[in-house]
């Protein structure tokens, strides 16, 4: 029973149109997918340097003035914090091609 309805499956070819078209709608998602990824990828990477950066240039200095009395002193203590910034994205040279891409802008 089993193996007559797989061999009648196996010689029916009346959806063959039908399942090229599905195949190149199914490319054609693949592409767009990869492509809106990629532009997805460098939207977050941009996003969270910026989020790093944010984060780095957070003031963590204090300072605590000193107390002076009639016969003793006690000096303050400061300190300063200065911020740095995440390095950029490098980006590697790429040999050309025919079409001309900027990896990075």
């Amino acid at each position: 029973m089993v193996s007559q309805m797989l061999k009648k499956l196996w010689n029916d070819d009346h959806g063959a149109l039908i399942a090229m078209e599905l195949l190149f709608v199914a490319t054609i998602l693949v592409i767009g997918i990869i492509a809106g990824l990629a532009g997805l990828r460098t939207a977050i990477v941009a996003e969270l340097t910026e989020l790093g950066n944010a984060i780095l240039a957070l003031s963590q200095g204090y300072s605590v003035s000193g107390i002076t009395a009639c016969c003793s002193s006690v000096e303050g203590s400061a300190t300063t914090d200065t911020p740095g910034l995440l390095t950029p994205p490098t980006c590697t040279p790429a040999a050309p091609s025919l079409i001309d891409v900027i990896p990075c802008t």
